[in-house]
C-alpha cells in the first residue's frame, strides 16, 4: 500500500499542539515502514526527543511521521531523525519537517500494481507516463517525472487489464520525493479522483476485487 493520501482535514478541529507533543504523552511514530507507539521525552522549537524500541535504527536522515490518530484519520508531522538510538537510551531525536497536516481514513481499498499509465496537468497538453504504483476507486498512487506541484489539478488515463480506456480528473494531494539512494529520479504522487463516471468507477472495483482474490486466495 501506499501511501495514505494527505488532505488539510476540513470539519476537523486542529489538536492543540502543547498538549499533544507535551512531554510525558504518547502518540505514533511511522518510520522504517513501521508504527511505533513512543513518549514524548523532550521538545524544543522543532526537535523533538521520542523513546524507541530499537537499538540500532532508525539512524540519521531517515524519513517518517509523528502521527496523532483518531477515528477519521490522522494529524501528522513529517519528521526527519536528527540523532538515533544511543547507547545511554535517550531515545531517538526527530525534526519536525513542515507544518502539522491531516490524513483521512480511506472509503475504499487500494491494490498495488505494476501498470503503466498516463498522467497530465489539466493546463497542459503534454502527456507522461507513469507507474501505477497502486489504485482504488477513490484515487491512485503513481511515479513519474512529471513536474506537478501539491495541489495540481491533473487527468489520469487508465486502461485496467480487458478494459476500455478511462480518463479520470484527480487532484494531487501528496507529493513525495525519491528515495535517498533509490534506483529511480522520478517522485511519486497521490492522486484523489475528483470526478469519476460510474463505468470508470464499477471497472476500478473489478479490477481490486480481482487482485484481492489474486493475493489472498481462498484457502
Amino acid at each position: 500500500m501506499g501511501p495514505s493520501a494527505k488532505t488539510s482535514g476540513h470539519g476537523v478541529g486542529r489538536p492543540p499542539e502543547d498538549i499533544w507533543l507535551a512531554v510525558g504523552n504518547e502518540c505514533m511514530l511511522h518510520v522504517a515502514g513501521r508504527h511505533f507507539l513512543v513518549k514524548v521525552v523532550e521538545v524544543k522549537d522543532d526537535l523533538l526527543r521520542v523513546t524507541f524500541p530499537g537499538k540500532d535504527y532508525p539512524v540519521k536522515g531517515m524519513r517518517g511521521e509523528i502521527q496523532l490518530h483518531d477515528e477519521e484519520g490522522f494529524f501528522y508531522y513529517p519528521i526527519a531523525v536528527v540523532e538515533g538510538p544511543v547507547p545511554k537510551g535517550s531515545g531517538i531525536l526527530l525534526r519536525k519537517m513542515s507544518e502539522l497536516k491531516r490524513s483521512r481514513h480511506r472509503e475504499s481499498c487500494r491494490v498495488p500494481t505494476d501498470l503503466l499509465v498516463q498522467v497530465k496537468d489539466e493546463a497542459h497538453v503534454r502527456h507522461y507516463n507513469a507507474t501505477l504504483l497502486n489504485v482504488s476507486a477513490g484515487g491512485a498512487f503513481v511515479q513519474t517525472d512529471a513536474p506537478f506541484d501539491y495541489s495540481t489539478t491533473a487527468e489520469l488515463s487508465i486502461s485496467l487489464p480487458g478494459e476500455a480506456t478511462h480518463t479520470i480528473r484527480c487532484q494531487i494531494v501528496d507529493v513525495i520525493p525519491p528515495c535517498e539512494g533509490g534506483h529511480s529520479v522520478d517522485r511519486r504522487f497521490c492522486l484523489r479522483f475528483m470526478e469519476i463516471d460510474s463505468e470508470a468507477e464499477q471497472c476500478i472495483t473489478r479490477y481490486v476485487w480481482e487482485r484481492l482474490q489474486q493475493m489472498y486466495p481462498v484457502q
